[in-house]
C-alpha cells in the first residue's frame, strides 16, 4: 500500500519563508488600496453547502468541485469561487443595507483540473465586488481600480484587456444554430482556434453573423478595433455594446493608461455568467491571467436579490511572482542564559532590546558551545550571555 504522508495533493504546494512574505506583501498592498477606496472586508467559510453553488451550476462545472459530507449527510464543497458566497451573503446578512455595497475579500478557492496537470487546485485570491449603483459609473470605478491594482503590484508592467460580452451575444443571437453548436463556437473563439472555427462556420458563410464570428478572435488591439467591429456587425444590440465599451476605453485613455489597455472582443468565456463589460489582467513575463473580472447582473437573482454587480479577483500566488522577496531577517543578538535560574532575566533582557528595535532570538540550547555554533551557522553576529551580569560576545571571535 502506498502512503502519501510526505507529499502534498496534486495542485497544492507548501510555501516557505520568502514565498510567504511575497504573498503577504501582495495582499497587504491590495487590502490597503481597497480600504482606502471605501471597500470593506468580508470573510465567508471555506466550507459551503453544495446548494449555494448548485444555483450557479451553469457558471461553475460541478466536476471541478471538491465535495464532502457533514455529520448529517448533507453535501458540501470546498469553496470553488469567491463571488457566489458574497452573493449569498449579500442576500442574507447584508440584506437591507444601503446600496451600493463595496466589499473585498481574501480567500482560498479550490478547484479540480484533472486534465491540466500542474495547474493549481488551491488558489489564494484577493478581490472586490461592487453591488448596486448605476452601471456605467460602477464599471468605470471598478475597471480603473483593477488597472491601479495591477500597476501597484506589477511595477507598472501590466496589460488590461477589455471586452463587452453583449457584442458576442448580439452576433450569436443572429446566427440560426442550436445551443450545442453555439457553445462549440464560443469555445473555439475563446481558444482563438481559427482552423476549427472555419470548419464549423463554413456552411454558414452566407450569414453576416457567421462572417463576423470568423473574424472575432482577430479583433484585438487599440482604438482601431472599434472601427473594424462596427463594420463587421452592428445589429441586434451589437452597436450599443460597442458604444459602451468605447466609452470605457476612452475614459481609461483619459487617465493616461495608453497602450496598457487593449480591446479583445474574443474574450467570450463564461458568456452565460457575464452580462456586460469583461476584463482580464496580465503581467509581463507571465502567460496566464493574473486578474479577471466583469459585470454579472444575473447572479444576485439566483439568491432572490435584484441588484446589478461587478467585481474582479486577483490570483495572489501568481501576482507574487512579480514581487521581489524581502531579504531574510537575521537576528542581531542571540540571548542565552547558561544557567536556568537566569531564564526570566534573559526574557526581560530580550524585551528591553526589542523595545530599542533590535531583532533578537532566544537560545534553546543547553551549552555555550552549542549556542555559539548555532549563532555562527545562522549568521547572528552577537551572543548576549545572561547571568549575574550580561556579557556581550562577538561570534566571530569565539
Amino acid at each position: 500500500m502506498r502512503y502519501y504522508d510526505k507529499i502534498t495533493p496534486d495542485g497544492t504546494k507548501d510555501l516557505l519563508f520568502g514565498e510567504c512574505d511575497q504573498r503577504s506583501q501582495v495582499t497587504k498592498t491590495l487590502k490597503d488600496l481597497f480600504t482606502a477606496q471605501g471597500y470593506r472586508r468580508v470573510m465567508t467559510p471555506a466550507l459551503e453547502f453544495y446548494d449555494v453553488f448548485g444555483r450557479a451550476a451553469k457558471y461553475l462545472p460541478k466536476e471541478t468541485m471538491y465535495k464532502l459530507t457533514d455529520h448529517k449527510g448533507r453535501l458540501m464543497v470546498l469553496c470553488p469561487d469567491c463571488t457566489v458566497p458574497v452573493a449569498r451573503l449579500t442576500a442574507t446578512r447584508l440584506k437591507g443595507m444601503p446600496m451600493p455595497l463595496r466589499l473585498f475579500y481574501n480567500h482560498n478557492i479550490y478547484r479540480m483540473f484533472p486534465e491540466l496537470k500542474g495547474k493549481s487546485a488551491e488558489i489564494n485570491q484577493v478581490g472586490i465586488e461592487l453591488i448596486g449603483g448605476e452601471r456605467l459609473r460602477s464599471d468605470l470605478e471598478v475597471v480603473e481600480l483593477a488597472a491601479r491594482s495591477l500597476d501597484l503590484i506589477g511595477g507598472g508592467k501590466y496589460r488590461l484587456e477589455l471586452c463587452h460580452i453583449g457584442y458576442f451575444k448580439a452576433i450569436m443571437n443572429s446566427l440560426d444554430v442550436d445551443e450545442e453548436l453555439k457553445e462549440e463556437i464560443r469555445y473555439q473563439i475563446e481558444q482563438k482556434n481559427y482552423a476549427s472555427l472555419t470548419d464549423i462556420l463554413g456552411e454558414y458563410k452566407d450569414s453576416k453573423a457567421a462572417r463576423a464570428l470568423l473574424k472575432l478572435p482577430r479583433l484585438f488591439g487599440g482604438a482601431e478595433v472599434f472601427e473594424k467591429a462596427y463594420e463587421l456587425f452592428d445589429e441586434n444590440g451589437a452597436k450599443e455594446s460597442l458604444d459602451y465599451l468605447k466609452g470605457v476605453y476612452e475614459y481609461l485613455q483619459e487617465l493616461g493608461l495608453g497602450n496598457k489597455v487593449i480591446i479583445d472582443l474574443g474574450l467570450v468565456n463564461l458568456a452565460e455568467y457575464y452580462t456586460g463589460i469583461i476584463f482580464r489582467g496580465y503581467f509581463q513575463g507571465i502567460g496566464e491571467q493574473v486578474l479577471s473580472g466583469g459585470r454579472y447582473d444575473m447572479l444576485l437573482k439566483e439568491f432572490g436579490e435584484d441588484q446589478c454587480s461587478i467585481g474582479f479577483g486577483i490570483n495572489v500566488d501568481m501576482a507574487s511572482q512579480k514581487v521581489k522577496p524581502m531579504p531574510e531577517s537575521i537576528p542581531e543578538v542571540l540571548v542565552f542564559a547558561p544557567d536556568m535560574q537566569y531564564m526570566a532575566k534573559a526574557v526581560c533582557h530580550r524585551r528591553e532590546l526589542e523595545s530599542q528595535g533590535i531583532l533578537t532570538e532566544n537560545c534553546v540550547f543547553d551549552t555555550m558551545e552549542e549556542a555559539f555554533d548555532y549563532a555562527k551557522m545562522r549568521g547572528i553576529p552577537k551572543v548576549h550571555l545572561v547571568g549575574e551580569d550580561i556579557t556581550i560576545c562577538l561570534t566571530k571571535k569565539n
